[in-house]
């Protein structure tokens, strides 16, 4: 909980710093603020072990196979590395990278899914008769 306050307080400061440090060499800025995001994201890694225990457990009660549970959680994953790359394609004022890390993260989660597709459609034609 308390890594909230900590990472808002420390981001306003990047920006501050960020705001005047863009006035003098853009490189620097980008370069701060994907050095920000990679610093917290490696620090909340360990916090995500307490979600995908949750998420084991759950799946686990439900009786729902860990088979269906991993690509959820890949697609997750996914999500988040696509936002902070997009998010950092267009702090550098780089707009076409940035579209094309989404669309990556798209086709790569259409990918993950198939499996999922199918499991749905077998489900739905063994229904329907």
């Amino acid at each position: 909980m308390l890594w909230v306050p900590l990472i808002t307080g420390l981001a306003v400061i990047l920006v501050i710093v960020q705001t005047q440090l863009r006035a003098v060499n853009q490189s620097w800025a980008v370069l701060t603020s994907t050095t920000f995001t990679v610093v917290v994201a490696l620090l909340l890694i360990p916090q995500l072990n307490q979600i995908v225990g949750f998420l084991q457990s759950l799946s686990a009660q439900a009786g729902v196979s860990a088979h269906y549970l991993a690509p959820i959680l890949k697609t997750t994953a996914i999500v988040y590395v696509t936002s902070f790359g997009t998010e950092i394609c267009r702090d550098a004022d780089e707009n076409a990278m940035a579209v094309v890390v989404e669309l990556a993260g798209k086709l790569i989660i259409l990918i993950i899914a198939l499996p999922l597709i199918e499991a749905i459609l077998t489900a739905v034609l063994g229904i329907l008769g």
